[in-house]
């Protein structure tokens, strides 16, 4: 028979799924319809476990106590064909996969996807039977460490599982085939990754990874064509003959796109796409593989320097105006639709940029975010403190390399940073230090010259050359006052916000979460105002900084994981809280503002991230008192620039702070008509941070919980019982002033360096 045409079939239909205990020893064989039951084909184990509630419990936590055998059977079609794989889009964390009993490979990785030839497993027209068993285990205590910083020592090359403070709960790790499956069905030959670097001259260099299976040279054609996909800019075709050499074959070409249309962010112009489409036929024409990608044709640079960072998207200076984003604590859950709506909510917090935090979301998010404009920092799987060994190293390379080949291709992404926090506790620096961090450095360089990369995020501000961005929580985690942060000057500041509950309707929707937070009834809303002041506050200043070189900020964050408590502006039913409306109006694109550091005015700004000026403008301010009596008023000429941020004048004005109630600034035009207004509400006297928070904790439900009776400190969770001698308090304090690590990078260096020596 001759060999057909690719065929790719989806497995679809539940699994039988069944657990076994981690350290047994297993071997595929007949299915114990006892103990197994149907999971859909694209789950996570927890949320179809316990639907109710797979948020919080030490039911979830024994999950991951065990390994899950995943069993079906497939049925081949009946058609001629040379090689035959398994694709898996998604297995959540390792995999070992046999088919009719014969082991065919193992991943490691929860967003990767990866491909197992079984070409001498598969028949035509056969049933056959699939077995992958899949762990996620949970990391093994760190006896010397303390929660939840050090507790652990990850060993997972994934963020998103226990972050112990709350972000993530402490019995989550998620775990499941959560991304289709498909058989692929060819003759051997394939085109299997496409990697595209357009620059904004129209020169689209293409980069194809092509595979023939065979022993001998293959010959034929490929064809590549692209052409405008959400625009009428003309494109481009080439065809040319190809020989493949047995094995894998690197494919290099270059198209030229005439009359090139650019992808900007939404708030600098249109996001212009093309597609790409390679095709693969034999001598005789017959189709052999096919590839389609979108991509963007964009530039984007960081400018560094130790004074001043800037990004310049195609020439341009863009300030970034972004916010902190985890979809779901189960990815399994969220599909297009959810992401639509999310860009769509961002966007409209006049937000220009998502940092994918910590982990690695479904494909279709990057394909919503280039359509819309939006913006992308790409954060690696990394997070806190990991294994400094040369093994652990040697997997994240592996992944992070997977990582920048899957998604390389999205104009979106403008940065990739490779770990998160990894000197949270100051005196432990071994991973940025010495593994893995610098060979991920590298080896991200060298992958992608394209974008600028990240060493890490946070708390390396001195090494500007390959991070120096913030994470300030002034405020929050840090100080009692949120107006702290006026002293702090950031370059780029990436992290920076404050917990607050979700709705009333959302917390009374889980008994368990409402029982342990209903003390908050009646106060959700001040805790609300409090989150809004604190974003405000934070905000103004550092998009005023704009004219001092910060390249920007990301907030933390848009949505909550969980619907107990986050730092979300959006509870997890999307809900917003008060922080929503303060974060879009202090991140409108041309804002008047008023300068001062919680105790008295300083002065008036315009920041204008537009691409409009507005000469001959003018700044109004008016200033009330507690009983609406106007006590002052005045204006000064404004000529507002293009895409900067500019001091218009003093704010020397002749009245007591406590005597100010209320502010309200207006930016007219010549003939009067509003530009942009804001209002302040005492700005003097600035919210106390909330009783309780950040230390009372619930380790059950995994989130903060404010002054609640009884709740226990997250100081107090240390198992060092020389640490508990300390006065709880004293211990609270100490430790907001660690996070903050003001001290020089030497000093903690060589802290970090004491350290270990004592601890060999």
């Amino acid at each position: 028979m001759l060999p057909s045409a690719p065929r790719r079939v989806r497995l679809t239909g539940p699994w039988q799924v069944y657990p076994l205990p981690l350290d047994a020893e297993f071997s595929p064989g007949p299915v114990p319809e006892r103990e197994a039951f149907d999971v859909p084909a694209c789950a996570h184990l927890q949320p179809f476990l316990y639907p109710a509630q797979p948020y919080w419990g030490n039911p979830l936590r024994a999950i991951n106590a065990q390994a899950w055998i995943y069993c079906r059977t497939f049925a081949a079609p009946d058609v001629p064909f040379k090689r035959a794989r398994l694709r898996f889009e998604g297995v959540d964390y390792f995999a070992e996969v046999w088919v009719n009993g014969s082991f065919v490979g193992r991943h490691e990785g929860h967003n990767t996807p990866f491909t197992l030839d079984v070409t001498g497993l598969v028949r035509p027209g056969a049933i056959h039977t699939l077995v992958v068993r899949v762990t996620s285990p949970w990391d093994p205590p760190n006896p010397k460490g303390s929660y939840p910083v050090d507790h652990v020592i990850r060993g997972l090359v994934k963020g998103l599982y226990e972050h112990g403070e709350g972000v993530i709960p402490p019995n989550v790790n998620p775990i499941g085939i959560w991304r289709p499956a498909w058989l692929l069905l060819d003759n051997g030959v394939s085109l299997d990754r496409v990697r595209i670097r357009a620059g904004i001259d129209g020169v689209v260099n293409v980069r194809l990874l092509a595979t023939n299976a065979g022993e001998q040279p293959w010959s034929g054609a490929l064809t590549l064509r692209a052409f405008a996909e959400n625009h009428d800019g003309p494109g481009a075709d080439l065809v040319l003959p190809l020989e493949l050499e047995p094995g894998e074959n690197a494919v290099e070409h270059t198209l030229h796109l005439p009359d090139p249309r650019l992808w900007w962010p939404w708030d600098h112009g249109r996001p212009d796409l093309y597609t790409l489409t390679a095709l693969l036929r034999g001598e005789s024409g017959r189709l052999e593989s096919a590839l389609r990608e979108t991509f963007g044709l964009r530039t984007v640079e960081l400018e560094r320097s130790p004074d001043r960072f800037t990004y310049v998207i195609n020439g341009r200076p863009v300030f970034v105006r972004g916010s902190g984003y985890m979809p779901g604590l189960y990815l399994s859950q969220r599909d297009r639709d959810d992401f639509v709506r999310d860009v769509s909510l961002a966007r409209t917090a006049n937000l220009n940029l998502l940092r994918v935090h910590v982990h690695v979301s479904p494909p279709d998010l990057y394909d919503v975010c280039d359509r819309a404009g939006m913006l992308i920092w790409q954060d690696f799987e990394l997070n806190w403190m990991h294994l400094f060994t040369p093994e652990f190293e040697a997997r994240a390379l592996a992944a992070q390399r997977e990582l920048i080949a899957l998604l390389g291709n999205h104009p979106a992404i403008i940065t990739w940073a490779c770990h998160n926090e990894p000197t949270m506790v100051f005196a432990h620096r071994e991973n940025v230090e010495q593994r893995p961090d610098p060979a991920l450095y590298a080896d991200a360089q060298a992958q992608d010259p394209t974008r600028p990369v990240f060493i890490c995020s946070g708390q390396m501000e001195e090494d500007w050359r390959r991070s120096g961005d913030a994470h300030t929580y002034y405020g929050a985690l840090w100080t009692e006052r949120y107006t702290d942060v006026y002293r702090r000057h950031c370059k780029l500041n990436t992290e920076f916000g404050v917990e607050t509950p979700a709705a009333a309707p959302t917390l009374k929707a889980y008994p368990f979460a409402w029982e342990r937070l209903k003390h908050l009834e009646g106060r959700i809303e001040v805790l609300w105002q409090y989150q809004a002041e604190l974003i405000r506050y934070h905000v103004e200043h550092f998009r005023r900084l704009r004219a001092a070189g910060s390249a920007g900020y990301v907030h933390f964050w848009l949505v909550d994981l969980v619907p107990q408590v986050g730092c979300g502006v959006l509870d997890y039913l999307r809900q917003p809280k008060g922080g929503y409306e303060a974060l879009r109006r202090a991140s409108q694109p041309l804002l008047v503002m008023l300068e001062h550091d919680g105790r008295r005015p300083r002065a008036l700004w315009v920041c204008n991230d537009t691409l409009r000026a507005y000469p001959g403008a003018s700044v109004h301010w008016q200033v009330y008192d507690g009983e609406d009596r106007l006590l002052l008023q005045g204006e000064t000429p404004c000529d507002v620039i293009a895409n900067a941020a500019q001091r218009v004048a003093d704010a020397d004005w002749r009245i007591a702070p406590a005597e100010c109630a209320r502010v309200e600034l207006a930016l007219r035009d010549p003939d009067g008509l509003l530009l942009a207004g804001n209002t302040y509400h005492r700005p003097f006297r600035p919210m106390p941070r909330p009783r309780g928070y950040p230390w009372k904790f619930d380790p059950d439900l995994g989130t903060k919980v404010f002054d609640r009776p009884g709740a226990p400190s997250l100081a107090n969770q240390s198992s060092n019982h020389l640490i508990k001698l300390i006065p709880l308090r004293l211990r609270e304090t100490g430790a907001e002033w660690a996070m903050r690590q003001q001290l020089p990078l030497w000093v903690l260096s060589l802290v970090a360096r004491l350290t270990a020596f004592l601890v060999r």
